[in-house]
């Protein structure tokens, strides 16, 4: 019973680093894999989003931490930038790995 140890005050604090942690663990599963995904044909370009997301996790984190649900917004604009970024990434990706196959299954020129 940790909590019960705390004031309202710390208590506080450590829910809102645990919500962050959270929210980070989260994104993961789809951050990674489209950062691969789109590494294959655009690696430098991925590596730069993969910064830039980490970036904006940072200030997202922090800003969170000590301004409440309010101050993570800043962050949250870099970061879903990112991952907007990485999704078209990896569409591109996937287009140059299957599209020449596609056209000659359906005959297109």
């Amino acid at each position: 019973r940790y909590s019960q140890k705390l004031s309202y005050g710390q208590w506080y604090k450590f829910n809102l680093a645990q919500r962050t942690h959270q929210n980070f663990v989260e994104q993961l599963g789809l951050v990674i894999p489209m950062m691969m995904a789109s590494g294959v044909y655009f690696p430098k370009l991925a590596a730069g989003l993969g910064w830039l997301y980490f970036f904006g996790r940072l200030i997202y984190t922090y800003q969170y931490r000590k301004n409440g649900p309010k101050g993570r917004l800043n962050g949250a604009f870099i970061f879903a930038a990112t991952i907007i970024g990485l999704g078209i990434l990896t569409m591109a990706s996937g287009w140059k790995l299957v599209g020449p196959s596609l056209k000659k299954i359906l005959n297109i020129k």
